[in-house]
């Protein structure tokens, strides 16, 4: 049995390897849980032959995944709207957004004024299980 994405996105995936998609990354179901520390990533995709920006947000103590977006570039413009979506969602002003050095998630958070740190492990690591 195939899960039509196609209309979507142009592909179509088996439910197993959904299945094992969720599995492996440990997938939570969104809620309105805020956390102190928040792991945020981008990471291209190709999905039909394009390339797009997979934007993402995760609570590293939970491995919940509390937003997502997929844009068509990456931007300043296009990290600044999914920053201010996931803020907007959950209300982050204490939050620490745990980032590694992609060229336009830092410079953002720090002209919006958000507290975060630049990583490459620890916490940060939740993100990167799932992308």
């Amino acid at each position: 049995m195939q899960v039509h994405f196609s209309i979507i996105w142009g592909i179509d995936r088996s439910h197993v390897a959904v299945h094992d998609w969720v599995h492996k990354a440990d997938l939570q179901p969104i809620s309105t849980v805020t956390a102190d520390q928040l792991a945020v990533d981008e990471k291209m995709i190709r999905l039909d032959g394009q390339d797009y920006w997979l934007y993402g947000a995760v609570d590293p103590q939970t491995n919940e995944i509390l937003h997502v977006g997929l844009f068509p570039t990456t931007t300043k413009q296009t990290a600044r709207w999914f920053l201010d979506e996931l803020h907007r969602r959950y209300h982050l002003d204490d939050a620490v957004f745990l980032v590694d050095d992609a060229d336009y998630l830092g410079p953002v958070l720090a002209e919006d004024g958000y507290r975060f740190q630049v990583i490459s492990h620890g916490n940060r690591n939740a993100i990167e299980r799932i992308f």
